[in-house]
């Protein structure tokens, strides 16, 4: 597939995802869930398209290879498995959970969701050996593809490692407390910081009350794409000081509200917010201004001036 080619059928899965807003937040939302559904999906998904795929992998552990992929990068290219995925994608079969997967891998939190949930899978004391290194060599392959499709960068992985470490070690107040390695008395004035308190964030023209509505929007509407649709309808509402970026809007809305709500990262939102706000060259509008999007936003607006 050229880069034209890739650019339109990048453009293409934008217009699935608007015409398929609830569809594609289902399956974000079983992505993003504590079950391992989504992640099986996907699993049989790839078996289905490429059948040998199970058995390179057997072989492999036979041999004890586990650091060289480019075997199974090297099978999926013979299967054809780009012409496979796009040929589903633009498929009759509305069963087929093709569309939203590819849409979730490009404009979803789905490389990290993916090695999340396969580290849980792995941790289940019933999965056997067999089921763990396939696991483990999917996982390999993924955060190797993510950067060679450049939707991720190593110094991201870095980023998500090192966060990963800080949570495993408990270090999370310590963390979040830090100030650019600076201790607050010697803290240099520049850029500020982004922990501001989220009713700081709010304007003078704000209900009085608009605190308690978003917590009552979050409490049931909490993914990815509905806290982006948040920033969007409080943006548009002014309700929001400018400028509020989405790191310091997601930080405030966790300290806020978490532990009792989980506010997903800022990775996703931020994700789910570029794709809100790109447009949609055909209609010359962003996705966030047409069809579904645009109707949740309006009845979101019309909740929080209430």
């Amino acid at each position: 597939m050229g880069q034209q080619e890739y650019d339109a059928f990048k453009e293409r899965m934008k217009h699935w995802m608007l015409d398929n807003a609830d569809a594609y937040d289902e399956f974000e939302e079983i992505m993003n869930s504590q079950s391992d559904a989504g992640y099986q999906k996907i699993m049989a998904q790839a078996m289905a398209l490429v059948p040998r795929y199970e058995k390179a992998i057997s072989q492999k552990m036979n041999r004890s290879s586990l650091d060289d992929t480019a075997d199974i990068e090297e099978l999926f290219a013979d299967e054809n498995i780009g012409a496979k995925l796009v040929g589903q994608f633009d498929g009759i079969d509305k069963e087929s959970v093709v569309p939203a997967m590819l849409c979730w891998l490009f404009f979803g939190r789905s490389f990290e969701n993916m090695v999340e949930r396969g580290e849980e899978i792995m941790n289940n004391p019933n999965i056997n050996r067999f089921q763990s290194f396939i696991i483990a060599q999917t996982t390999k392959i993924l955060i190797k593809k993510s950067i060679n499709l450049k939707l991720r960068t190593k110094e991201d992985w870095n980023e998500y490692y090192d966060l990963r470490k800080i949570i495993d070690n408990d270090k999370v107040m310590e963390w979040a407390l830090e100030t650019d390695g600076q201790p607050d008395g010697n803290k240099k004035s520049g850029r500020p910081s982004t922990a501001s308190p989220l009713v700081q964030m709010f304007t003078s023209t704000a209900p009085k009350k608009l605190a308690e509505k978003i917590g009552d929007y979050l409490t049931t509407k909490h993914s990815q794409s509905d806290i982006a649709r948040l920033k969007i309808a409080l943006d548009e509402l002014r309700f929001l000081v400018s400028p509020v970026n989405i790191k310091p809007f997601r930080d405030a809305l966790a300290g806020q509200f978490c532990p009792g709500i989980h506010i997903v990262h800022e990775r996703g939102i931020q994700e789910a917010y570029s794709r809100l706000t790109s447009t949609v060259p055909a209609r010359g509008k962003q996705i966030a201004d047409i069809g579904e999007d645009r109707i949740a936003i309006e009845k979101l607006k019309d909740f929080l001036r209430r």
